[in-house]
């Protein structure tokens, strides 16, 4: 295999871990909703049925489940962020070779990023930790 074949097979490689742990991460945002979704359900029909101990037992696994998923985040993004490490050094090759498209790429990459209240990683946490909270709330409400 030769020096070209080799680097195309790598870049190859560190795309389909980048779409795969990617996809993962969505996915698992995903999850994360659906069982905010349950647990805040089950909440509801616990407190109208008057189940204080099962409306506090939902509230407290819904705080523990979203300090969980959001751990579960902070790994899957490492993960995403070893495939974007590693495509950074393909970009920076293509752009030594004179790949204008890999430069206007990776400029119109950097400069769509805006300020950091935008990024995914602010977003997905300050949901988890706001669910958290207000899981943790109810919590206490459970037994008011």
């Amino acid at each position: 295999m030769n020096e070209s074949d080799r680097n195309a097979s790598l870049q190859s490689y560190a795309w389909n871990w980048f779409a795969l742990h990617a996809g993962q991460r969505l996915q698992l945002v995903n999850f994360w909703l659906v069982a905010v979704a349950f647990l805040a359900a089950a909440f509801v029909q616990a407190k109208a049925s008057h189940l204080t101990a099962i409306a506090f037992g939902v509230s407290v696994t819904g705080a523990v489940s979203s300090l969980a998923f959001m751990r579960l985040d902070v790994r899957t993004r490492q993960l995403v962020q070893v495939a974007e490490n590693a495509l950074s050094v393909f970009e920076k090759d293509s752009i030594a070779a004179g790949a204008d498209e890999a430069f206007e790429l990776t400029k119109a990459s950097r400069l769509a990023r805006g300020w950091g209240f935008d990024s995914y990683r602010v977003i997905i946490q300050g949901l988890q930790i706001s669910v958290a909270v207000m899981f943790l709330l109810a919590a206490i409400y459970s037994f008011l």
